[in-house]
């Protein structure tokens, strides 16, 4: 189980400082990271990302200017891109794949993606080694939980944890706002999802205080913080600096 999966916006604060911050965070032991690509019309992005988004489209981080600025990166954590699918779309399956083999992303986390909407391309991307992370929600049901894990499933033990992992969101809203989570109604389904599945689990969306993250990774799951780091990133905190409050 990893300890903490970081989240960062490409192009905050530069896109220069990109490499840098990659190599960082492997250097301080993360595993894995999610990566967002800036979107202009996000739906689950709270105010703190978006506005990250807003700086680093001004900065021109376009969704491949990003890509492309990760090309050729072996210092860093393996990469889940966090994106919406209309960017995805017009960069178009065959192209995009083409790209993304000369990155560290091991992964796409599609959040406007519903299940079976695109299926041809999700199944060209599954082909070529860059699954689709399955998310799930507080309102989606066991059952329905059941069917999305095995029609995005988990490729197995010996892919690193940025391919394998379900997402589980915490709350209903966006990202950053209306307070930290209740956690016992996350500790119930993160206990639900592991009596069906052996997959790893993220637990995201309004994590950020120490006290938090422990409580999701004594269940066994691995916590997502993102606007907290988004945030402090873009003040200048160092991200040893940042980690160090949160992990210890």
């Amino acid at each position: 189980m990893n300890k903490l999966l970081p989240f960062i916006m490409a192009g905050d604060p530069s896109l220069e400082s990109l490499p840098r911050l990659l190599a960082e965070a492997k250097a301080l032991g993360i595993e894995a990271l999610e990566i967002g690509l800036p979107h202009s019309d996000p739906i689950a992005d709270g105010p703190v990302l978006q506005a990250a988004a807003h700086r680093a489209i001004q900065r021109g981080a376009t969704p491949l200017r990003v890509v492309e600025t990760l090309a050729g990166l072996t210092e860093s954590p393996d990469l889940i891109l966090f994106t919406y699918l209309n960017p995805l779309l017009q960069i178009g399956a065959e192209r995009l794949i083409g790209l993304l083999r000369l990155t560290p992303v091991k992964a796409l986390l599609v959040v406007d993606l519903p299940d079976s909407e695109e299926p041809e391309f999700e199944a060209r991307l599954r082909a070529a080694g860059y699954p689709i992370i399955p998310l799930l929600s507080p309102t989606t049901d066991l059952d329905r939980a059941k069917g999305l894990l095995e029609r995005r499933p988990d490729p197995g033990g010996d892919h690193p944890f940025a391919q394998r992992f379900a997402y589980v969101v915490a709350r209903l809203g966006v990202t950053g706002t209306g307070g930290a989570p209740d956690l016992a109604p996350v500790r119930e389904r993160v206990a639900a999802l592991q009596s069906i599945s052996d997959r790893p689990l993220a637990v995201g969306f309004g994590l950020s205080d120490p006290q938090a993250l422990a409580e999701v990774r004594a269940m066994g799951a691995t916590p997502v913080i993102g606007s907290a780091l988004v945030q402090a990133l873009a003040a200048g905190v160092a991200l040893e600096t940042f980690l160090h409050t949160r992990l210890g």
